[in-house]
Protein backbone atom coordinates (compact mmCIF):
# COMPACT_ATOMS: atom_id res chain seq x y z
CA UNK A 1 0.00 0.00 0.00
CA UNK A 2 2.72 2.38 0.68
CA UNK A 3 4.38 1.88 -2.46
CA UNK A 4 1.32 2.56 -4.36
CA UNK A 5 0.98 5.40 -2.03
CA UNK A 6 4.12 6.56 -3.30
CA UNK A 7 3.30 6.14 -7.06
CA UNK A 8 0.81 8.35 -7.02
CA UNK A 9 -1.44 5.03 -7.09
CA UNK A 10 -4.37 6.20 -5.12
CA UNK A 11 -8.08 8.72 -4.91
CA UNK A 12 -6.72 11.62 -3.90
CA UNK A 13 -9.98 12.22 -2.43
CA UNK A 14 -8.68 14.30 1.11
CA UNK A 15 -10.81 17.99 0.75
CA UNK A 16 -9.19 20.17 3.47
CA UNK A 17 -11.25 21.79 6.01
CA UNK A 18 -14.20 19.23 5.17
CA UNK A 19 -16.73 18.88 7.59
CA UNK A 20 -18.15 15.65 8.16
CA UNK A 21 -22.20 15.06 8.58
CA UNK A 22 -22.82 15.06 12.44
CA UNK A 23 -26.41 13.35 12.31
CA UNK A 24 -27.71 11.36 9.57
CA UNK A 25 -30.43 13.85 8.62
CA UNK A 26 -27.89 15.78 6.87
CA UNK A 27 -27.45 13.20 4.01
CA UNK A 28 -29.52 12.74 1.04
CA UNK A 29 -31.98 9.80 2.03
CA UNK A 30 -30.46 8.00 -0.44
CA UNK A 31 -27.35 7.80 1.22
CA UNK A 32 -28.34 7.20 4.37
CA UNK A 33 -27.91 3.52 4.21
CA UNK A 34 -24.72 3.44 3.09
CA UNK A 35 -23.68 6.04 5.75
CA UNK A 36 -24.85 3.63 8.37
CA UNK A 37 -22.98 0.81 7.45
CA UNK A 38 -20.30 3.00 7.40
CA UNK A 39 -20.72 4.32 10.58
CA UNK A 40 -20.69 0.81 12.41
CA UNK A 41 -17.68 -0.33 9.91
CA UNK A 42 -15.20 2.82 11.00
CA UNK A 43 -15.54 1.85 14.75
CA UNK A 44 -13.66 -1.60 13.87
CA UNK A 45 -10.33 -2.16 15.02
CA UNK A 46 -10.03 -4.20 11.52
CA UNK A 47 -6.32 -3.82 9.93
CA UNK A 48 -3.80 -6.62 10.69
CA UNK A 49 -6.96 -8.84 12.31
CA UNK A 50 -9.36 -8.73 8.93
CA UNK A 51 -10.92 -7.62 11.44
CA UNK A 52 -9.99 -8.93 15.01
CA UNK A 53 -11.75 -7.89 18.00
CA UNK A 54 -14.87 -7.72 16.34
CA UNK A 55 -15.03 -10.48 13.50
CA UNK A 56 -12.05 -12.29 12.33
CA UNK A 57 -10.21 -13.22 9.10
CA UNK A 58 -13.11 -14.86 7.54
CA UNK A 59 -14.27 -11.48 6.72
CA UNK A 60 -11.59 -11.22 4.08
CA UNK A 61 -13.05 -13.79 1.68
CA UNK A 62 -15.04 -12.35 -1.19
CA UNK A 63 -17.17 -15.40 -1.32
CA UNK A 64 -18.80 -14.70 2.35
CA UNK A 65 -20.97 -12.03 0.53
CA UNK A 66 -23.37 -11.79 -1.66
CA UNK A 67 -23.29 -7.72 -2.16
CA UNK A 68 -21.26 -5.31 -0.02
CA UNK A 69 -21.26 -5.49 3.35
CA UNK A 70 -24.21 -8.45 2.95
CA UNK A 71 -23.03 -11.64 4.55
CA UNK A 72 -24.36 -14.48 1.92
CA UNK A 73 -26.88 -16.82 3.80
CA UNK A 74 -26.80 -20.62 3.39
CA UNK A 75 -29.64 -22.14 1.28
CA UNK A 76 -33.01 -22.69 2.89
CA UNK A 77 -32.72 -26.50 4.92
CA UNK A 78 -28.99 -26.51 4.82
CA UNK A 79 -27.53 -28.78 7.17
CA UNK A 80 -23.94 -28.22 7.51
CA UNK A 81 -22.03 -31.51 7.83
CA UNK A 82 -19.95 -32.53 10.64
CA UNK A 83 -16.58 -30.81 10.28
CA UNK A 84 -13.94 -33.10 12.53
CA UNK A 85 -12.12 -31.43 15.53
CA UNK A 86 -9.54 -29.73 12.72
CA UNK A 87 -10.35 -27.91 10.18
CA UNK A 88 -7.64 -28.04 7.10
CA UNK A 89 -6.89 -26.34 3.88
CA UNK A 90 -9.02 -28.96 2.20
CA UNK A 91 -11.84 -28.18 4.27
CA UNK A 92 -11.20 -24.45 4.07
CA UNK A 93 -11.04 -24.47 0.46
CA UNK A 94 -14.40 -25.59 -0.25
CA UNK A 95 -17.02 -23.52 -2.13
CA UNK A 96 -19.79 -24.35 0.13
CA UNK A 97 -17.67 -24.78 3.08
CA UNK A 98 -17.87 -22.98 6.70
CA UNK A 99 -15.42 -20.37 5.34
CA UNK A 100 -16.70 -19.16 1.72
CA UNK A 101 -20.02 -20.08 0.92
CA UNK A 102 -23.62 -18.63 2.69
CA UNK A 103 -23.44 -18.73 6.24
CA UNK A 104 -25.99 -20.36 9.00
CA UNK A 105 -27.29 -18.22 12.30
CA UNK A 106 -23.97 -17.60 14.32
CA UNK A 107 -21.68 -18.91 11.33
CA UNK A 108 -19.22 -16.13 12.10
CA UNK A 109 -19.25 -15.31 15.48
CA UNK A 110 -18.31 -19.43 15.86
CA UNK A 111 -14.67 -18.02 15.10
CA UNK A 112 -14.24 -15.95 17.68
CA UNK A 113 -13.03 -17.11 21.55
CA UNK A 114 -16.01 -18.10 23.63
CA UNK A 115 -16.47 -16.58 26.45
CA UNK A 116 -14.90 -13.23 24.69
CA UNK A 117 -13.56 -12.22 27.75
CA UNK A 118 -11.08 -15.12 27.77
CA UNK A 119 -9.87 -13.19 24.22
CA UNK A 120 -9.34 -10.41 26.25
CA UNK A 121 -7.89 -11.65 28.47
CA UNK A 122 -5.25 -13.22 26.28
CA UNK A 123 -3.80 -10.55 24.02
CA UNK A 124 -1.42 -8.89 25.41
CA UNK A 125 1.77 -7.01 24.17
CA UNK A 126 4.73 -9.89 25.11
CA UNK A 127 7.46 -7.26 24.43
CA UNK A 128 10.20 -7.18 26.82
CA UNK A 129 10.59 -3.93 28.53
CA UNK A 130 13.89 -3.89 27.65
CA UNK A 131 12.71 -2.95 24.15
CA UNK A 132 9.17 -1.16 24.67
CA UNK A 133 6.58 -2.45 26.26
CA UNK A 134 4.21 0.45 24.83
CA UNK A 135 4.69 -0.37 20.74
CA UNK A 136 0.96 -0.10 19.80
CA UNK A 137 0.21 -3.87 19.98
CA UNK A 138 -3.78 -6.17 19.15
CA UNK A 139 -6.47 -3.58 20.66
CA UNK A 140 -4.87 -1.01 22.56
CA UNK A 141 -7.98 1.37 22.42
CA UNK A 142 -10.42 -0.93 23.62
CA UNK A 143 -8.03 -3.26 26.02
CA UNK A 144 -4.87 -1.27 27.37
CA UNK A 145 -1.65 -3.17 28.27
CA UNK A 146 -0.34 -0.28 30.72
CA UNK A 147 -1.92 2.61 32.42
CA UNK A 148 -1.36 5.73 34.57
CA UNK A 149 -2.69 4.40 37.57
CA UNK A 150 -5.33 6.98 39.89
CA UNK A 151 -2.29 6.96 42.85
CA UNK A 152 0.31 7.98 40.41
CA UNK A 153 -1.76 10.49 38.79
CA UNK A 154 -2.54 12.06 42.39
CA UNK A 155 1.37 12.56 42.65
CA UNK A 156 1.62 14.36 39.38
CA UNK A 157 -1.12 16.54 40.26
CA UNK A 158 0.58 17.26 43.88
CA UNK A 159 2.22 20.26 42.98
CA UNK A 160 3.63 20.53 46.52
CA UNK A 161 6.08 17.78 45.68
CA UNK A 162 8.85 18.05 44.09
CA UNK A 163 9.11 17.68 40.21
CA UNK A 164 11.51 14.80 40.25
CA UNK A 165 8.67 12.63 42.04
CA UNK A 166 5.96 14.06 39.70
CA UNK A 167 8.32 13.05 36.88
CA UNK A 168 8.95 9.39 38.19
CA UNK A 169 5.20 9.25 39.02
CA UNK A 170 4.30 9.80 35.57
CA UNK A 171 6.35 7.89 34.04
CA UNK A 172 5.41 4.73 35.71
CA UNK A 173 3.13 2.26 34.42
CA UNK A 174 1.25 -0.69 35.60
CA UNK A 175 -0.02 -3.44 33.97
CA UNK A 176 -4.14 -3.19 32.84
CA UNK A 177 -4.81 -6.68 33.15
CA UNK A 178 -3.48 -6.16 37.35
CA UNK A 179 -6.78 -7.24 38.87
CA UNK A 180 -7.05 -10.57 37.33
CA UNK A 181 -4.56 -11.63 40.13
CA UNK A 182 -0.83 -13.46 39.09
CA UNK A 183 -1.75 -16.76 40.23
CA UNK A 184 -1.90 -18.46 36.80
CA UNK A 185 -3.38 -18.23 33.25
CA UNK A 186 -6.31 -20.72 34.24
CA UNK A 187 -7.13 -18.31 36.95
CA UNK A 188 -6.37 -14.76 35.21
CA UNK A 189 -8.99 -15.93 32.14
CA UNK A 190 -11.48 -16.65 34.69
CA UNK A 191 -11.32 -14.19 36.71
CA UNK A 192 -11.96 -11.60 33.51
CA UNK A 193 -15.57 -13.95 32.94
CA UNK A 194 -16.54 -13.85 36.50
CA UNK A 195 -15.19 -10.16 37.70
CA UNK A 196 -15.07 -7.97 34.25
CA UNK A 197 -16.09 -5.04 36.28
CA UNK A 198 -12.82 -4.97 37.85
CA UNK A 199 -10.87 -4.09 35.07
CA UNK A 200 -9.97 0.09 35.15
CA UNK A 201 -11.80 2.25 32.71
CA UNK A 202 -8.94 4.72 31.11
CA UNK A 203 -10.53 9.00 31.26
CA UNK A 204 -9.64 11.90 30.15
CA UNK A 205 -8.38 13.96 33.29
CA UNK A 206 -6.68 17.47 33.01
CA UNK A 207 -2.97 17.13 33.56
CA UNK A 208 -1.04 19.67 36.00
CA UNK A 209 -1.31 23.79 35.09
CA UNK A 210 2.04 24.71 34.04
CA UNK A 211 5.45 22.59 33.77
CA UNK A 212 6.65 19.45 31.35
CA UNK A 213 3.47 17.61 31.51
CA UNK A 214 0.79 17.28 29.10
CA UNK A 215 -2.44 19.44 29.31
CA UNK A 216 -4.66 16.11 29.12
CA UNK A 217 -3.94 12.60 30.81
CA UNK A 218 -5.47 9.39 30.36
CA UNK A 219 -5.86 7.88 33.80
CA UNK A 220 -6.88 4.56 34.38
CA UNK A 221 -10.32 4.42 37.01
CA UNK A 222 -10.53 1.44 38.84
CA UNK A 223 -13.51 -0.32 40.38
CA UNK A 224 -13.18 -0.06 44.59
CA UNK A 225 -13.73 -3.79 45.03
CA UNK A 226 -10.37 -4.05 42.52
CA UNK A 227 -8.39 -1.74 44.31
CA UNK A 228 -7.02 -4.10 47.06
CA UNK A 229 -7.02 -7.47 43.99
CA UNK A 230 -4.34 -4.57 42.15
CA UNK A 231 -2.54 -3.81 45.51
CA UNK A 232 -2.22 -7.46 46.40
CA UNK A 233 -0.84 -8.14 43.02
CA UNK A 234 1.98 -6.14 44.04
CA UNK A 235 4.23 -4.32 41.45
CA UNK A 236 6.56 -7.26 40.04
CA UNK A 237 3.62 -9.26 39.24
CA UNK A 238 1.63 -5.71 37.86
CA UNK A 239 4.17 -5.29 35.36
CA UNK A 240 5.27 -1.69 36.80
CA UNK A 241 7.20 0.19 34.18
CA UNK A 242 9.29 2.74 33.74
CA UNK A 243 8.30 4.91 30.50
CA UNK A 244 12.01 7.12 30.84
CA UNK A 245 14.39 4.14 30.58
CA UNK A 246 13.05 2.73 27.27
CA UNK A 247 16.25 1.64 25.10
CA UNK A 248 14.49 1.13 21.47
CA UNK A 249 12.28 4.05 21.19
CA UNK A 250 11.89 7.43 22.97
CA UNK A 251 9.04 8.80 23.89
CA UNK A 252 9.88 11.83 24.71
CA UNK A 253 13.27 13.02 22.54
CA UNK A 254 13.83 15.93 24.49
CA UNK A 255 13.60 14.40 28.11
CA UNK A 256 10.50 15.37 30.73
CA UNK A 257 12.01 18.12 32.20
CA UNK A 258 11.28 22.18 31.78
Amino acid sequence: MLQQWSAGDFDADYVPGRTPPRHIEDLPVAEQPDMLDRASLEFCLADAFHPGCEMTWPMRTAGLYMAPFRIAHAAPGWIEPEYGPAIGADIISLPNGPLLGGQLPGGITRWMAVPWQTDTASCRSGYLPSYDPYLPTFWPARVPNQVLTQEDYDIVMNQQLSLAERLAAFARRASWLRPLGSRSYTDQINNMMAHFDYMGVVETRAGPAGGPFPAVVEVEDLHPAARAVAAAVGPRAAERLDLSGIDKMRRFPHGLRR
